[in-house]
């Protein structure tokens, strides 16, 4: 599962039962012999039930979990490794568990560069989305205050060639639900009305006027969750699959999930 979308390596934490070794998952440019003679081993907190949270931060990568202190040393050992790069972490949910906060991440490392201009998408979770506003393939005006009162998932595609019939099959059937509405903003114009025609809803072709003044092109496609009122409150980085490892925690993004994979 990649979670950049112009990046150096990607990572992710796997809990052991006496501590915590770092690994690699897919990434185009990893340091491979790098990565083999260097492995980071951190120690491990005996937290593995949500039910056992109070009144504390904690950091889920995947399907494990850290206290704030671990994994702020964790983070600060892999920046040690990779400096000059710039090592951080992304999160793409947040939910409260007994007076407990947990953050949903991808911990990245990135060029000096990048770390500003990549990841812009990010700085809208909890917060609303920007306002779009585009004519669809018939002509009719589609803006985001289209979709408030239910939940709503949006695909977020740099070029047509990238809208899969898979995706357009299951975000029918999400929106068939009547419960959610679905929408497709598509960055570069071309010849998406073929997908327009099977959809169910919005497929938005040439938007990057918007995708240019708010958030960046991704170079592989994003799905976002917005609740009610248009807030973003997830983000898929790859089309929901039945097996990934990276689930949501909040009970209605794992509902959506269920019905998208």
């Amino acid at each position: 599962m990649c979670f950049l979308e112009r990046y150096t390596s990607f990572f992710y934490f796997d809990i052991f039962s006496t501590f915590m070794g770092l690994k690699f998952k897919d990434s185009i440019y990893f340091l491979r012999k790098e990565m083999a003679s260097h492995k980071l081993l951190l120690p491990i907190i005996g937290l593995l039930a949500v039910q056992c949270l109070y009144g504390q931060k904690y950091f889920k990568i995947e399907n494990d979990m850290v206290d704030e202190r671990t994994f702020r040393e964790g983070l600060a050992m892999i920046a040690r490794e990779y400096n000059p790069q710039i090592v951080t972490y992304k999160t793409f949910e947040r939910v409260l568990v007994k007076d407990s906060i947990i953050e949903n991440i991808a911990i990245v490392v990135l060029e000096e560069e990048e770390d500003e201009e990549v990841y812009r998408v990010f700085d809208f979770l909890d917060r609303p989305l920007p306002d779009f506003e585009f004519l669809d393939n018939t002509g009719a005006l589609v803006k985001k205050g289209n979709f408030l009162g239910k939940y709503t998932v949006v695909g977020l595609y740099k070029e047509p060639g990238q809208v899969r019939s898979s995706h357009i099959k299951s975000m029918n059937n999400l929106v068939e639900t009547g419960q959610y509405n679905a929408v497709a903003l598509i960055a570069k114009n071309g010849k998406a009305e073929f997908m327009a025609k099977k959809a169910d809803f919005p497929v938005l072709n040439e938007c990057i006027s918007w995708y240019i003044k708010n958030i960046s092109i991704p170079e592989s496609p994003k799905f976002l969750v917005l609740d009610e009122q248009g807030k973003l409150r997830y983000i898929f980085q790859t089309f929901p699959d039945r097996k990934s490892n990276a689930r949501p925690m909040n009970p209605e993004h794992l509902k959506i999930f269920d019905l998208l994979k």
